[in-house]
């Protein structure tokens, strides 16, 4: 019997009150004073033997129903000790897309094998695999179960993710000592974009070398074109690959293309094809590689919206604010891919594009036709997120005149020495930020626009008062309208690593439509998609791709030193043991049995007292 509270046995202590109270209570008769029996000899009153019985019976009950009380409140439960007595070895074999390079996983499944192998007799072992993801394929047991499971294992098409395996490792433990052995290509992609991991002290980390191969050639990347595509090649190996680019379009081939990649680099190669709503499929051939990541697959024509389109002029085409972007893109639940267009290209015309995004940006006014104004204003006022950013290609005249707001509200720019301060840090687009957001102080501007600030919600401004970041509603849309430059020709905003949270933060503010990304990664797709590469149509009949994490296309490896370098053991046993303790006790719920024990003693010890 352990107690989560030990503290309040204490309270026990209190019996002490009705023992001292038995010992000290007599029952003296009041003396009356009678005449015929004054000279009588003065003798006590023996009680009964019954009576006694009833006053130790009485005293057993109070003192058990104080030790039942105390007890109650310690919350006692039942250790569950026998499973800890017994060591656990927890096999970890990678499964990633990477492991199916030629013998790699038979190397893997043997190592795999010889340390389930070598666990002790009595041992419990588990086996998980792992890649984006871990997973339990084998539960804490014999090793006849986890080699039974192991020669079910194949690999998969997912990214090496090592802290998704030791986290598993750590589960598994539940702040036990156990022994994880990981068993893996050692990839060094598998901590990219990690920090140190901190790891219970109690799990010792063994990592066995599957090998890998030194040479492989992907497609990283495709990007359409008004002429074909954009072929993106990664050579990531020690000397020149050359070879041949296939392109196929509904299943059907459409163009090929030759290629040539220098050791340990990237290589565009264009691929002419005159382009055509459908599917289309890139393929290399790199038998020596990973098979996996020798095609990508894309949709193209209407099924392939942007989520966010930047309205941009040719010589400020919104490079900063397109790379902010690109870099929220990365590993983002939500899509925030973004496409710069110069106001020609949604001329005469061509503005129905506009009502398939989610935001947009406008950095430029210049150029934009009657048509497009009013598609910006419909896109607007149907929805749609419009982010207004000042600048010298925005006329304020335009913007009025576009969104029918009264003229004169908006004041040219002006030169002036200014920083920027959040006014409300609970604002969605500074909330992220907590204390950090007085880094947006270190920002100079050296022209802003002034605006009048009537009709505006403002979350932002400059150290002199007047808006800086002004919000208001325009039909069923948000517009949020920055009152300097997101190019760095008014300020030096772009330099600051403030910059890409602030512009990521805005967009997703404004973006309330929802646009479904018609591509996904293969540790990222959602429960309707299957997870391997290739095209796949859902029921409702949009078509979607799902391609390989590229980042897993990298041959660079890593040393078993530089491996547990990355992990930071930390001593958590304490900190488990309590939550394991409070858990135990939770479930157990031992302490509401004590008390009706104590309420059954007092009704007991009532019927007693009335005897």
């Amino acid at each position: 019997m352990t107690f989560l509270y030990p503290a309040f046995l204490l309270g026990a202590l209190a019996i002490a009150v009705p023992i001292v109270l038995h010992l000290l209570r007599r029952d003296v008769a009041p003396e009356r004073p009678f005449t015929a029996v004054r000279l009588l000899k003065k003798s006590p009153v023996e009680r009964s033997r019954r009576r006694r019985l009833r006053d130790v019976l009485l005293l057993a009950a109070r003192v058990a129903a104080l030790l039942l009380l105390a007890a109650a409140f310690a919350r006692p439960f039942l250790a569950d000790t026998a499973s800890a007595m017994l060591p656990l070895r927890i096999v970890a074999i990678d499964r990633s897309f990477s492991m199916a390079a030629p013998g790699t996983f038979d190397r893997a499944l043997a190592l795999a094998r010889t340390a389930i192998e070598e666990a002790g007799v009595g041992a419990r072992v588990a086996l998980v695999a792992f890649d984006d993801r871990a997973s339990v394929i084998a539960e804490p047991g014999g090793s006849a179960e986890a080699l039974a499971a192991l020669r079910e294992l194949e690999p998969s098409y997912g990214a090496t993710r090592y802290a998704a395996a030791i986290a598993k490792g750590a589960e598994l433990a539940s702040g036990g000592a156990a022994r994880l052995i990981v068993v893996t290509d050692l990839q060094r992609a598998g901590w990219e974009g990690e920090s140190r991991l901190p790891t219970p002290s109690s799990l010792q980390v063994e990592v066995r070398d599957a090998g890998a191969p030194r040479a492989n050639v992907a497609v990283s990347d495709v990007r359409p074109t008004e002429g074909g595509l954009i072929v993106a090649v990664r050579n990531a190996s020690g000397e020149r690959r050359a070879g041949t680019v296939m392109l196929r379009h509904d299943g059907r081939e459409a163009a090929r293309a030759e290629y040539a990649v220098e050791a340990n680099t990237s290589a565009d190669v264009p691929v002419g094809w005159t382009p055509a709503p459908g599917s289309l499929a890139v393929t290399i051939d790199d038998s020596g590689g990973y098979a996996a990541d020798d095609s990508r697959y894309l949709t193209v024509g209407d099924s392939r919206p942007s989520a966010v389109m930047i309205v941009a002029s040719p010589d400020a085409p919104g490079f900063y604010v397109q790379r902010a972007l690109d870099a929220a893109q990365e590993g983002a639940v939500t899509s925030l891919r973004a496409d710069a267009v110069a106001p020609a290209q949604i001329a005469a015309g061509r503005a129905q594009s506009i009502a398939k995004q989610r935001a947009l940006v406008l950095l430029t006014t210049r150029g934009l036709d009657r048509g497009a104004r009013d598609a910006i204003a419909s896109f607007v006022r149907s929805g749609g997120g419009l982010l207004i950013a000042a600048s010298p290609d925005v006329e304020a005249t335009v913007v009025a005149s576009m969104l029918d707001w009264p003229p004169g509200r908006f004041h040219s720019a002006q030169a002036r020495q200014a920083t920027l301060t959040a006014t409300d840090v609970r604002h969605p687009i500074f909330r992220p930020f907590g204390a950090f957001a007085a880094n947006l102080g270190s920002v100079r501007f050296q022209r802003a626009w002034r605006v009048d600030e009537d009709g505006w919600y403002v979350s932002a401004r400059f150290d002199d008062g007047s808006p800086a970041l002004l919000e208001r509603r325009e039909g069923e849309g948000q517009v949020v309208l920055f009152a300097s430059d997101l190019d760095r020709r008014w300020n030096d905003f772009p330099l600051h690593p403030s910059y890409v949270p602030f512009v990521t933060e805005t967009i997703r503010h404004i973006a309330s439509r929802t646009v479904e990304p018609d591509t996904f990664l293969v540790g990222r797709v959602p429960a309707a998609v299957k997870a391997e590469p290739g095209v796949h149509r859902l029921e409702s009949g949009r078509v979607v791709t799902v391609n390989v994490d590229p980042r897993e296309s990298s041959t660079s490896v890593m040393t078993p030193e530089e491996f547990r370098a990355m992990l930071e053991p930390v001593d958590v046993a304490a900190l488990e043991g309590t939550a394991k303790a409070e858990q135990t006790e939770a479930r157990q719920s031992l302490w509401q049995y004590g008390l009706i024990l104590m309420l059954g003693v007092l009704i007991v010890e009532s019927f007693v007292g009335k005897v």
